[in-house]
């Protein structure tokens, strides 16, 4: 038997979890108490490298553990919350845009100032920069 899965045997309440590190790619379970990862979910899972840990994609759930034949099966560390994240970074996407229209408008008042100053009195009379368009007329 392998020592990985004895706790399996003592308490009900773990669960086998069915993960992949990639889309499409090998299947790996781990272990967990948490009763709230479902399918889809993306989990923190421990792994011998990358400082102990990594996220793997929940493929299934509640699975059987074969007690003869399953190779060392390591823990789900805990479900990442991803909505709280992907929140941030809309957030943080709303910053960015907020900030770069500030930075057109401060770049073409600049320009404005530079290029046009000595000028402005000659440049106001041509025809195109007062114009505003009244639409089609019959």
């Amino acid at each position: 038997m392998n020592n990985s899965t004895i706790l399996f045997l003592v308490n009900d309440d773990i669960r086998a979890i069915a993960c992949e590190y990639e889309e499409n790619g090998p299947i790996t379970v781990f272990k967990t108490f948490d009763q709230t990862i479902k399918v889809d979910d993306l989990v923190a899972v421990q792994t011998d490298t990358r400082h102990g840990m990594t996220v793997v994609k929940v493929k299934n759930v509640d699975i059987d553990i074969d007690f003869d034949n399953s190779p060392k099966i390591k823990w789900a560390v805990q479900r990442i919350d991803a909505a709280a994240f992907d929140g941030v970074l809309a957030k943080e996407g709303e910053i960015i845009a907020a900030v770069q229209t500030a930075e057109k408008k401060r770049k073409r008042a600049e320009l404005r100032k530079s290029l046009l100053a000595d000028h402005e009195d000659e440049i106001n009379t041509l025809a195109l920069v007062n114009h505003k368009d009244e639409g089609v007329t019959e």
